[in-house]
């Protein structure tokens, strides 16, 4: 411990409010402090402002890296491991931990996050001090995946969330109630072939078989198409106009930022958000306010009725946004094996809500197959294997081409084999928007 001017500061660099004259009052509210932090943690980590609610992030720090922010009197800020808010903790594990938080209280502080930090062993606790209220207003039971992860301590006596903080007992499949899977052996075929023959979709929605299994009995158009092939398909008038200006609209509501990959999962079954070094887009995920949209709904009742797969297996639609040069390289919508609840992907449903002037193609890698956006056009294709709906199809990689001149929207919806929504509800798909 030690003082500097009237400040009492720990080894951390935290300011010591409970003792007399604590924080410097001769600083004026309204100087700007700088702050100094430096992470001697194993860990990446994310800065923090305590707003009240639920954290406004500042930034990220890598090991041994240092930042300075610049700040006031009595503001603070919490320290979690990157890409989820689970706190750092000081001494963690022992009845000495504590929670690493930044008082500002001094000018030239230096904060120190360090070498021990770590999160705490006491996975049932409230990462925010909002916690208490949120549970007494009934989030415990509207969001109870969030709460119980975010919010434990205060949604223990609604929900027990003190055993179902563990994502094996909460994301079992006798808690979720979840139904039987939505395709079995050989109904992925029996799908793309009754499109392939059906008269209304040709009229309707432009419909075009470019691969397929059996290229002449479908008409495949795609000029290398052969014997085997796995199907792709393209609705090329699928949206309306209406339905394209508000999937576009919805991205604005949401806000784009840069696309993320999946990282590793912790004990509580959250999934790290890490800045893609293989996609440089940006994306919105389409929830409640753009969900909502006329155009919105229209779009995915019209998946619904093509697909004859329920709502609740779709994940929200992902809104995407490339701007020149930019581009994803390839990769795999599923997986060659997938443990969680709501399965594999089985479907990737695909709209162009753009005509780009040249480049940004979907490009399948293994087949050789380009496909050119269009605005209102769908492009389908499975990413399991028919005769196993559990097992990926290693066939499917793809990439979006670099847009070389226009720019590039898109929307996706990805099709589970299983109900999705619940899962998604109970915290067991790793996500934690």
């Amino acid at each position: 411990m030690a003082t500097t001017g009237e400040a009492t500061i720990d080894e951390y660099g935290n300011v010591v409010a409970d003792v007399v004259g604590g924080v410097d009052q001769s600083i004026s509210p309204t100087e700007q402090l700088s702050v100094v932090v430096v992470n001697q943690s194993p860990h990446r980590v994310d800065l923090y402002y305590d707003d009240g609610d639920y954290g406004d992030y500042m930034g990220s720090l890598e090991q041994n890296e240092s930042t300075t922010i610049n700040s006031f009197l009595g503001h603070n800020f919490f320290v979690t491991r990157h890409g989820v808010k689970e706190k750092l903790f000081a001494d963690a594990g022992t009845d000495h931990e504590k929670a690493l938080v930044l008082n500002v209280g001094q000018r030239n502080q230096v904060f120190t996050i360090p070498p021990n930090a770590a999160p705490s062993s006491n996975k049932c606790q409230d990462r925010f001090a909002i916690c208490k209220s949120q549970a007494q207003s009934g989030a415990c039971e509207r969001s109870p995946g969030w709460m119980i992860v975010h919010c434990c301590e205060s949604c223990d006596p609604y929900l027990n969330a003190s055993e179902l903080i563990d994502p094996k007992k909460r994301c079992s499949k006798e808690h979720l109630k979840t139904p039987d899977n939505v395709w079995k052996a050989g109904d992925l075929n029996k799908l793309f072939s009754s499109w392939a023959t059906d008269e209304t979709l040709k009229e309707r929605y432009g419909l075009e078989v470019v691969s397929s299994p059996e290229p002449e009995k479908y008409g495949a158009t795609w000029e290398k198409a052969s014997a085997g092939d796995p199907w792709v398909v393209v609705f090329n008038n699928f949206l309306t106009d209406e339905e394209v200006a508000d999937l576009i609209k919805g991205g604005e509501i949401e806000g784009y930022e840069r696309s993320t990959d999946q990282g590793a999962v912790n004990e509580l079954g959250e999934m790290e958000k890490v800045i893609s070094q293989t996609r440089t887009s940006a994306n919105a995920w389409c929830m409640s306010k753009c969900e909502r949209l006329a155009g919105v709904k229209s779009a995915t009742g019209k998946i619904e009725d093509v697909t004859g797969i329920p709502r609740v297996n779709y994940e929200s639609f992902q809104l995407l946004q490339y701007d020149k040069n930019q581009f994803y390289r390839s990769h795999h919508d599923s997986s060659s094996t997938d443990d969680t609840p709501p399965g594999h992907r089985i479907l990737t449903f695909f709209l162009y809500l753009s005509d780009v002037e040249e480049g940004g193609e979907t490009y399948f890698n293994k087949l050789g197959l380009a496909i050119k956006p269009k605005k209102g056009r769908a492009l389908v294709w499975p990413s399991v294997l028919d005769e196993n709906p559990e097992f990926w199809d290693s066939r499917m990689y793809h990439e979006a081409k670099d847009v070389i001149k226009g720019k590039k929207l898109a929307a996706n919806h990805w099709i589970h084999l299983n109900d999705y929504h619940t899962p998604n509800h109970w915290g067991c798909t790793g996500a934690f928007s």
